[in-house]
């Protein structure tokens, strides 16, 4: 068995690619079941968020290269093309790929490092794929594991101190470009939890107003009333950004909120380019047309424009990598450890079994010919011979790392469970051969 994923990701994938391929939750478990369907996976996981999409199978090692070709094709028929040099996604499989969730669920591999919202939608993407059912004992296990990196590496080193998300970098960006956020007028467009870390984020500054929309009305009505905002209906969504000075979006409609068109229209109640306005587009598939950012006055800023507040604010938290990288290795082992048993547990299974049924047919030879007494005596004289003779044996398979090698797990299987031919069976007329 193989487990595969394929990742295209914000270090390799460009922006326009990330969000034709995104897939959304409504989505996602119609997506799982075709995926599953159309590589003969046993068990499938999609992790998609507004930096990546990745696809996890786990599937026969025979079936391997056929897969990765189902999920090229079916990530083409989202807009991907594959065919670039380098290539703009990552494939990797087994320990590699076990590896790489745990990662993702530390925030090893985000844009804002150590950032905690990935954990959140690991989880969330764990959630959905047990709903469909497409997920199972190994993936299941490997998600359960991922979430436990996330969680100590969270908990035990200072990676996530402080705070990290793609709401606080749209801030601080906000802040560079207008020098402080004093007396401004922000809006956010979209309660989720991104626009939910912008307001908390924002909690305790000197805005002159802070406008939530969201498309729950009541949701939006809600946290300004806690975060001291005002809550206005999605249908003002135009008169809104009208009045804006800073806007973050991350709504999760599929096709932009605001169009080009819209946007000259904005613009022109705002008097032309004189009150400039900055918005951080950070849905996926983008809320805004990305020609609004050609518009004199209009600063449309999205995903991969935060990359280098990231990187200036990333140096501190750096510090903490060996610990987490540490953190890593060990539950990936455990996990590893935990695959290895669950494949090599039939061949001790049946080495046990055979040995078990040589002993009760040579017992079965006494029966009749020794008194009852003395055939209890030797029942559990050889049974408790025979636990001893093969506990060092069982507990070696499970420990031993070689065995991780399917050829070698394999081999050793025949060679413990396999029917080996009698040596008179290949040479019936027992004749020497030179």
């Amino acid at each position: 068995m193989d487990l595969l994923c394929l990742s295209l990701n914000h270090s390799v994938t460009p922006l326009a690619v990330r969000e034709a391929v995104a897939v959304s939750p409504q989505d996602t478990p119609a997506f799982l079941h075709e995926l599953k369907k159309r590589t003969g996976a046993d068990e499938v996981l999609v992790v998609s968020t507004c930096n990546r999409t990745e696809l996890y199978l786990w599937l026969p090692a025979v079936a391997t290269s056929d897969a990765f070709v189902e999920m090229l094709a079916m990530l083409e028929l989202r807009g991907f093309t594959a065919s670039c040099i380098p290539p703009n996604y990552v494939f990797v499989r087994n320990g590699v790929a076990i590896r790489h969730l745990l990662r993702v669920a530390a925030g090893l591999e985000s844009q804002i490092l150590g950032e905690s919202q990935i954990l959140g939608q690991v989880k969330e993407a764990g959630n959905i794929a047990r709903e469909a059912g497409t997920d199972g004992r190994v993936l299941h296990r490997l998600w359960e594991r991922a979430l436990r990196a996330g969680k100590r590496v969270r908990t035990e080193t200072t990676l996530g101190a402080g705070a990290l998300s793609v709401s606080y970098a749209a801030l601080e960006l906000a802040r560079r470009i207008f020098g402080t956020l004093d007396g401004r007028h922000v809006l956010i467009v979209g309660t989720g939890d991104v626009g939910l870390l912008a307001i908390q984020n924002l909690d305790g500054s000197r805005l002159g107003q802070l406008t939530l929309l969201n498309r729950t009305f009541e949701r939006a009505q809600e946290l300004a009333q806690q975060y001291g905002g005002t809550a206005r209906d999605f249908g003002e969504l135009m008169d809104a950004i009208a009045a804006a000075d800073v806007i973050i979006s991350s709504t999760g409609a599929q096709e932009p909120i605001v169009s080009l068109t819209d946007m000259r229209e904005i613009r022109s109640r705002r008097g032309g380019g004189m009150r400039p306005l900055l918005i951080t587009d950070v849905a996926m598939p983008r809320d805004f047309d990305p020609g609004c950012g050609a518009l004199d006055g209009v600063f449309l800023k999205n995903l991969d424009d935060l990359r280098d507040v990231v990187e200036q604010n990333a140096e501190g938290r750096k510090r903490a990598l060996p610990v987490a990288d540490s953190i890593i290795e060990e539950e990936c082992e455990s996990f590893l450890h935990w695959q290895h048993n669950l494949g090599v547990e039939p061949t001790i299974r049946g080495f046990r079994e055979r040995a078990e049924q040589i002993r009760v047919a040579e017992l079965e030879e006494l029966r009749g010919t020794i008194d009852d007494e003395s055939f209890a005596a030797i029942d559990q004289l050889t049974r408790r011979l025979l636990n001893r003779i093969l506990h060092h044996p069982s507990e070696n398979l499970r420990r031993h790392r070689g065995l991780r090698d399917s050829e070698v797990k394999q081999l050793v299987h025949e060679l413990f469970t396999g029917d080996v031919p009698h040596p008179k069976a290949e040479n019936p007329t027992n004749e020497e051969t030179s």
